[in-house]
């Protein structure tokens, strides 16, 4: 995947992730499901690459795996120059200071046993940040930036509202000053009124910090609001990449264009002139993918090759690169 001008942060090469499901027992009912399926990307410093798709596509499972909380089964993930693929849990360990991740529930992803002050506090301690005091400090700058008070410290997860539990897990990603945030599906959990105050403030973040973010989302008017550069996933792989409004005006993938034709439009003469894309059938099971492109099934345009043979993601454009065979170009 083609990276916008600028410095290389992080990349992707060619990664994979499978997982083995069904009986240990009996070997004929074992399948391996191919979440993340050969998966390369970049992400360029001080940028935000949106990754979007349906549900069950693997793009939470890819933000996973760049943070290395899943282990990848095949591919290479470069970080600053350096690969991280195999690092041992102790060499990552500084990589980890550069690399956070803002989860999606961020009810489950809080300790309900741990009072604020712990939860952001936890990253600082385990990394030495400093003394005590020094740490306490810091944990009171942190809520402030995200928008709590000093008088929230001594409060539990529960006591708060979704938008408020987010800013937490917020405030517990940045703690640390990284490089990176990857961000998974952060607003999705959230009522429609706190998702644009959440995502204001990762926006407030990055330009006051300097972050540079991957926000994984199936909400495309938010991918359209935050992200630079989008890449669009479907059953484990990358189908269209580019800059976010030549992807929005222009798609050049038949998914992208069905996905991007059922946002809802507030302006109704523009709803009525537009044409909503229904796509047939389901989304394929992904432990028995079909051959040739995986969209195939689905497509209104397939034809004999796309049956048989798997497009590579190609370059059609500046920054613009799509996996099909007849690109709607």
């Amino acid at each position: 995947m083609t990276g916008a001008t600028g410095r290389v942060l992080l990349e992707a090469r060619s990664v994979s992730k499978r997982f083995n499901v069904g009986s240990r027992i009996v070997p004929a009912l074992r399948k391996t499901v191919h979440a993340v399926d050969g998966v390369s990307l970049q992400v360029v410093r001080g940028e935000t690459l949106g990754i979007v798709g349906e549900s069950g596509c693997g793009k939470s499972t890819l933000g996973r795996c760049l943070v290395r909380l899943h282990e990848v089964s095949e591919g290479e993930i470069i970080f600053e120059g350096r690969d991280i693929t195999r690092l041992s849990r102790r060499a990552l360990r500084p990589i980890r200071r550069k690399i956070q991740m803002v989860f999606q529930d961020p009810a489950a992803s809080l300790n309900p046993r741990h009072r604020v002050r712990d939860v952001v506090a936890e990253p600082l301690i385990i990394h030495e940040f400093g003394t005590h005091s020094e740490i306490d400090a810091r944990v009171v700058e942190l809520l402030r930036v995200v928008g709590l008070s000093a008088d929230h410290l001594e409060r539990f997860p529960h006591e708060f509202s979704g938008g408020q539990r987010q800013r937490i897990g917020i405030a517990r990603a940045i703690a640390l000053e990284p490089d990176l945030v990857i961000a998974d599906e952060p607003v999705s959990a959230l009522d429609v009124s706190v998702q644009a105050q959440v995502v204001n403030l990762f926006q407030d973040l990055q330009e006051r910090l300097g972050l540079t973010y991957i926000f994984i989302a199936h909400d495309l008017s938010v991918i359209r609001q935050v992200a630079n550069r989008v890449a669009v996933m479907y059953l484990g792989s990358v189908v269209e990449t580019g800059l976010t409004e030549a992807v929005f005006d222009h798609p050049a993938h038949p998914y992208t264009q069905a996905l991007i034709s059922a946002v809802p439009v507030p302006d109704p003469d523009r709803a009525h002139r537009g044409r909503r894309i229904l796509l047939k059938g389901d989304v394929p099971n992904p432990a028995a993918p079909p051959s040739g492109c995986r969209f195939h099934p689905r497509c209104s345009y397939a034809q004999a090759t796309c049956r048989d043979v798997r497009p590579a993601l190609t370059r059609i454009g500046p920054h613009r690169e799509v996996a099909c065979h007849f690109p709607l170009v």
